[in-house]
């Protein structure tokens, strides 16, 4: 779990119809985009990744994402979190940075983080701060 974005704590099916509800308005006005991780082939929820607190003055966000603990262990979330930065950083969205926060002692998250491309800056609060950057004229973006 990413520090600051924690699992809703009412698991039931109605929270979740409720949440997933209110994705079109947050993504119309901007404030996240929330996305399914799921398998190729099946109805199967493994879990979310998600875009926040847009910034589009110092054009970055905040990328946050849980898994079911059946879809652990497998690279799932690191390969969104992955897609994800890789498509904020890249063009038309053109963010420069996207960064997360974690839990020092959640070394999970900090291992998805890591292997998606990102590199812890330091802690801040009660957590650590990640980052991954665009590469000026590089795959990841085409803005400067």
């Amino acid at each position: 779990m990413v520090a600051g974005s924690p699992v809703p704590s009412d698991p039931s099916p109605a929270a979740a119809r409720r949440w997933i509800a209110g994705e079109q308005e947050r993504r119309r006005r901007g404030l996240a985009l929330d996305l399914v991780v799921s398998p190729m082939e099946g109805d199967l929820v493994w879990g979310e990744v998600g875009l926040r607190g847009f910034d589009p003055a110092v054009r970055r966000a905040e990328v946050g994402w849980w898994l079911t603990p059946e879809a652990r262990g497998r690279g799932v979330a690191a390969a969104a979190v992955d897609l994800v930065a890789a498509w904020a950083l890249g063009a038309p969205l053109g963010l420069r940075q996207v960064w997360a926060r974690i839990d020092p002692a959640n070394q999970s998250s900090a291992h998805v983080a890591e292997a998606a491309g990102f590199h812890r800056l330091g802690a801040a609060g009660l957590t650590d701060v990640w980052s991954r950057e665009a590469i000026p004229n590089g795959p990841d973006s085409t803005r400067q």
